[in-house]
């Protein structure tokens, strides 16, 4: 058991800068706190309504990039034993082991092992590692080049990756555990929380038309966020219920530093999560985690770099199949069965970016950090955007629409076809004080 105090924070390598009203958070807490009765402790403040936004900041402020957060938590005996159960159900045997730069362990599991096949629709099934898409259609990209310097992202895990026969997967830590437990009480997994912000590009509502498959080069950007924030880049699919996503994330709350990774999210049936966290997305790929961190990423003015990023059915068999990078490296695939609407065609597209901050206190900036001015060389970007239609013809949607949830945060612009980058939209903002209710 740990004990936990006001004073942590200033022990940590980045110390809590206090807000005007740090007086109101006691400054004497119980010893061997666990985390349920730090939160009752504020609740039953007189002033509990504060203290509860307060405590939110306090403890986001806690996950940025420490490795060791779990030991600045105490949890009881149960507790602990319960997270050690769900490790050993997440964390799969592991035939080899990577240690990264930026110090994640990457397992190479089986392929017939992987997260994946614990998904109950899942169970009798006669995927391998080998797969390819049947019947893919991919449509005719831009060639026309740029009329800035660009380079795409290094995508691969270095020394070739794992080994044949196994994919690459994040060990997850504890300290994932504990951080997945605090983010769920200020946010729950679902994708339109209170305090969640969008500025994209999307198809409208009352369209009518269906689609295989939409892509983009996807500049990308490092925003700076703090505990308990994330900011993002996406492109969704949806029909109804069920969406898919692929794009960047700066997320301390997910993965415990403020790096720039990539993400893929599922929402389908009962599954709602990021990358492998639930089962679902089955990797085909042995050298490009989900997670992966980008050494590269953009800047106002230059140096530019970008993901190409797509996601496209296979109209064999209706699996959606993610592909990545200039050659469409193909990652892996949500099967169809594990849809209802997306069993069928999309009927929604979107693209642009995503910021989340706690109610009551501010959101992160957005791309780069800036409201966009309709210059790529300046903005945050997705370019070259390809959607096909459900013939698998390429198409320039001329019905998109600019959607913004709060303009006085973050903005987006349409800029249409512009030769040599194709579709593109620009997007981003300072962020600022989060008073949606």
């Amino acid at each position: 058991m740990y004990n936990i105090g006001c004073s942590i924070g200033y022990s940590l390598e980045n110390p809590i800068k206090a807000p005007p009203t740090w007086d109101l958070i006691p400054h004497t807490l119980p010893t061997k706190t666990t985390v349920l009765e730090l939160q009752l402790f504020f609740l039953m403040s007189d002033q509990s309504a504060v203290s509860l936004v307060l405590l939110l900041v306090f403890v986001s402020s806690l996950l940025v990039g420490h490795h060791g957060f779990e030991e600045a938590m105490a949890l009881s005996e149960q507790e602990d034993e319960e997270l050690e159960k769900k490790l050993l159900l997440i964390n799969k045997p592991t035939v080899a082991t990577i240690h990264t730069d930026y110090g994640d362990i990457i397992d190479c599991v089986d392929f017939y092992k992987q997260p994946a096949f614990d998904h109950p629709l899942l169970k009798n099934h006669t995927f391998h590692y080998q797969m390819k898409p049947i019947s893919v259609h991919r449509g005719t990209k831009d060639q026309v080049s740029s009329k800035f310097i660009e380079t795409p992202v290094s995508l691969g895990l270095k020394g070739g990756g794992c080994p044949v026969g196994t994919v690459p997967i994040r060990r997850i830590t504890k300290g994932d555990l504990i951080r997945e437990r605090l983010a769920s009480k200020i946010t729950s997994l679902e994708d339109n929380n209170p305090g969640t912000h969008d500025a994209v590009v999307r198809t409208r509502a009352n369209s009518n038309e269906k689609f295989i498959g939409a892509g983009a080069q996807i500049t990308v950007e490092t925003p700076h966020v703090d505990g308990g924030q994330y900011s993002a880049a996406k492109m969704k699919i949806q029909n109804g219920p069920d969406s898919i996503e692929v794009g960047w994330r700066v997320d301390p709350s997910l993965y415990g530093d403020s790096r720039t990774r990539l993400f893929i999210r599922l929402d389908a049936g009962q599954s709602h999560c990021f990358n492998t966290r639930c089962p679902g997305f089955i990797i085909v790929r042995s050298d490009i985690p989900l997670d992966l961190v980008f050494d590269d990423v953009s800047y106002r003015g230059g140096p530019f770099f970008y993901l190409d990023a797509y996601i496209i059915r296979d109209q064999a068999n209706g699996n959606w199949w993610l592909e990545v990078g200039p050659n469409n490296t193909e990652v892996g695939f949500w099967p169809s069965r594990l849809f209802t609407g997306l069993g069928d065609l999309a009927n929604h597209l979107e693209w642009g970016g995503e910021a989340f901050g706690p109610l009551g206190t501010f959101t992160p900036p957005m791309g780069r950090e800036f409201f966009p001015r309709g210059d790529a060389v300046l903005d945050a970007s997705m370019r070259r955007i390809l959607v096909l239609n459900e013939y698998g013809q390429t198409v320039d949607i001329d019905n998109l629409e600019e959607y913004s949830d709060n303009n006085n945060l973050y903005k987006v612009m349409d800029r249409g076809n512009i030769p040599g980058d194709g579709h593109y939209m620009v997007y981003g903002g300072p962020g600022g004080r989060n008073t949606q209710v």
